[in-house]
């Protein structure tokens, strides 16, 4: 009976443990978003701030993933030859614009399939969207995502970026857009993040 009973016991803590490794194995993984911000974003002189070390975009789509959990993806030049002067950059913007251009961005963009909403966001280049934007939009399969633009400007809103991204994207639902001011990104950034939280309620996210 005593050689019985341990065995039993053996048994069960045996069963016990298994069971206990079964739990930490099974256990599912948080799931993943599907939001996505994808930004473009630059550094050096800007216009009103000054000098930034941290883009006007780029902070606003950091504050847009804090509040929705979203993965992050920036935008970066894959031949980086913007100036980091502010009236360069407007004259080789201006070009790239005349010239319809396509510059080419580094990497490529995380598999979209399991994104069902997209935050798009860019600072304002000659009224429109930077032209690295449309190489994004146009090599990229946007059908059937929720699109929501936002912009940053120093009086020129959302500069039409909804029904831009509209026309590049038609078989996408562009939702509506956020205009922040570069110089609040940069300096009164408790102003932008009640912007970005009522913005993000009023969406319905």
């Amino acid at each position: 009976m005593k050689k019985g009973f341990a065995l039993l016991l053996a048994a069960a803590l045996m069963l016990t443990g298994c069971g206990s490794a079964s739990a930490s194995t099974n256990t599912p993984a948080p799931a993943e978003t599907d939001t996505l911000v994808i930004y473009f974003s630059r550094t050096g002189e800007q216009y009103v701030v000054g000098v930034i070390d941290k883009g006007n975009t780029a902070i606003v789509a950091e504050m847009i993933a804090e509040q929705t959990g979203a993965d992050l993806f920036e935008v970066l030049p894959e031949d980086d030859h913007y100036p980091m002067t502010y009236d360069a950059l407007t004259d080789v913007a201006k070009q790239e614009q005349t010239d319809k251009a396509r510059p080419a961005y580094s990497g490529e963009l995380p598999d979209l399939g399991g994104y069902s909403t997209i935050y798009i966001g860019a600072p304002v280049w000659w009224g429109d969207w930077p032209m690295i934007m449309y190489t994004v939009f146009e090599n990229n399969d946007f059908s059937g995502k929720k699109l929501i633009p936002f912009s940053t400007h120093e009086g020129s809103g959302l500069s039409g970026f909804d029904k831009k991204l509209q026309s590049a994207c038609p078989d996408a639902e562009v939702l509506n857009g956020l205009a922040v001011r570069g110089n609040d990104a940069q300096n009164n950034q408790e102003k932008v993040k009640e912007s970005v939280s009522g913005w993000i309620s009023e969406l319905g996210f």
